[in-house]
């Protein structure tokens, strides 16, 4: 994970613009040729405005979201709705990659494909297609679909074009210890399964698995996390210096197999 969130306290109900959002990723996911600009012509207005109104650069007028609303079908109850939300809520401005985590975003980041997805827009070979992104990742296409319209929802993806999707997520990164309990729990589970998976169907030239048990001194435990952090920073510039050609997962992990601090009730178990 390389992403910290804001969350947003509207939603596609109450947000025009992340209904406007909403409509566009479900239109790209079920049509790899669908673009902003189709989207435009759709509703009438220059793609250039739309634009800025879906990436909250630009207010959506009561005029606007009224006619755009009729031209997708919105019932009038749902219009006025928007209407008056846009009305008594500043805080609806886009998502940005700096922020806490909490609520429904928090399932976002457990489920690994949401981020594996804005990867894979770096990659050269990318097509914009959820099932190319599907076999690639080896989810299913419905999963895909879904991760998409909550990556537009969240302003973390641009789908700039037909053929161009952009990750907008940024490169800061987020502690699990800013996680529920639940949440990190499932990330594990998840980060696990595909661990054992690479084992049986990676060849070792593609990948390393290394494991080591041994007696430590707890007092050096600060200082073997600072080095681990800093052999992490190390390893990401290194992977990512050149071009681009596949998505990776990296884990680094350290924890004791016993419960001798547990049992001493010893304050160095806190030494992290």
């Amino acid at each position: 994970m390389k992403c910290t969130l804001t969350i947003a306290r509207s939603t596609p109900e109450t947000s025009f613009r992340l209904f406007l959002q909403s409509e566009l990723a479900r239109r790209c996911a079920r049509n790899p040729q669908y673009s902003l600009r189709a989207f435009a012509l759709h509703l009438g207005v220059d793609h250039s405005t739309l634009s800025q109104w879906l990436r909250g650069r630009r207010p959506i007028m009561r005029r606007s979201i009224e006619a755009l609303g009729t031209a997708l079908g919105v019932t009038p109850a749902a219009i006025a709705s928007y209407v008056d939300h846009s009305g008594r809520e500043p805080e609806d401005a886009p998502f940005t990659a700096a922020g806490l985590l909490s609520g429904d975003t928090v399932s976002l980041i457990a489920d690994w494909y949401h981020f594996a997805i804005l990867e894979l827009t770096r990659l050269q070979d990318f097509r914009a297609d959820s099932r190319w992104i599907a076999r690639v990742l080896d989810i299913s296409v419905d999963e895909v679909n879904m991760a998409l319209q909550r990556l537009i929802r969240l302003d973390l993806l641009e789908m700039s074009s037909a053929e161009r999707w952009i990750d907008k997520s940024g490169d800061a990164s987020v502690g699990v210890d800013t996680l529920p309990d639940d949440t990190i729990s499932r990330l594990h589970h998840q980060t696990g399964e595909r661990s054992i998976a690479a084992v049986r169907g990676v060849p070792i030239t593609l990948r390393e698995h290394m494991s080591i048990t041994m007696a430590i001194s707890s007092r050096a435990l600060p200082r073997a996390f600072e080095l681990a952090a800093r052999f992490r920073q190390q390893l990401v510039e290194l992977l990512q210096d050149g071009e681009t050609d596949d998505v990776y997962q990296i884990e680094v992990a350290m924890f004791p197999i016993t419960a001798l601090k547990r049992e001493r009730k010893d304050s160095t178990w806190d030494a992290r």
